[in-house]
């Protein structure tokens, strides 16, 4: 639970952040990295949730599994 109130500030805060740039952006440089004004807050926190998500399927892979070695009879 706290790692999705975590993902979802920095999602937040990473929105803000998009809002901000993208005042100084012209559409010229907005299409050069592919997006329009329309969507390139909904485009940088989809990239950002992915690359969240990424990184946790990473970590939940890389946690030891429990085995359990003893045979009970």
């Amino acid at each position: 639970m706290l790692r999705k109130i975590f993902k979802s500030m920095i999602v937040a805060r990473q929105a803000s952040a998009s809002y901000e740039a993208m005042r100084y952006m012209t559409n010229c440089q907005l299409d050069d990295i592919g997006f329009t004004r329309d969507n390139y807050i909904e485009g940088i926190k989809a990239r950002i949730s992915a690359e969240l998500d990424a990184e946790d399927a990473k970590a939940m892979s890389a946690a030891p599994a429990k085995i359990n070695l003893h045979a009970t009879a």
